[in-house]
């Protein structure tokens, strides 16, 4: 199901910008990452995410985008897509952690804003999951709605052109090394030669 048929806010085009916010974030956390300095997996993760909410927090604050909203800007950050509060997470889409699960209180309080009538839908959480390869590069973003733990519609961000892999300019990579032709033969060719050498 689209997301947009569960809240009118949830448009096509409002996710594909707040995605592209948060691949933003992540592209640039990639674009500094130095490992020769101390940068690790923990190092990149977290600044993927700061900059992911800089990103958020400078759109919405900017005016550009005036359906979206800052709920709370600490690092929980929770803002909302016209009236639907949503955070974002790395991870799978299919496999949520508690942390992912969690809810504060103004989002408990918005969903039942929003969904006065339907108790289904105001047991949804909303989330953005940024999955990401072996280097931390995003491989997909997905708008995920979870009910009880429980993924119950994951739609695929269409971000063909806006996601790409950066990599340092100017990186030089190790040269090859020499290595002798390596002996080749059956094993017992080998046993000879060892019985002959000895």
């Amino acid at each position: 199901m689209e997301p947009w048929l569960i809240h009118p806010d949830l448009t096509e085009e409002r996710l594909v910008d707040v995605a592209r916010l948060i691949a933003k974030g992540r592209n640039d956390a990639l674009d500094r990452y130095e490992p020769e300095i101390g940068d690790n997996g923990w190092t990149l993760g977290t600044r993927a995410f700061q900059f992911g909410r800089h990103q958020i927090l400078v759109g919405a604050e900017s005016g550009e985008y005036p359906w979206l909203q800052i709920v709370d800007g600490s690092l929980r950050l929770i803002f909302q897509i016209g009236e639907v509060p949503v955070r974002f997470y790395k991870g799978i889409a299919d496999e949520p952690t508690d942390r992912t699960l969690r809810q504060s209180f103004p989002e408990l309080r918005q969903l039942s804003f929003i969904f006065p009538h339907d108790a289904d839908a105001s047991d949804f959480l909303f989330r953005f999951a940024v999955e990401t390869g072996l280097d931390g590069e995003i491989t997909s973003i997905k708008f995920v709605a979870l009910r009880e733990e429980e993924p119950v519609h994951v739609w695929d961000v269409p971000l063909a052109h806006s996601v790409t892999t950066l990599y340092p300019l100017g990186s030089t990579s190790a040269g090859g090394v020499e290595l002798p032709p390596p002996h080749v033969g059956l094993p017992e060719d080998e046993a000879a030669e060892d019985s002959k050498a000895g």
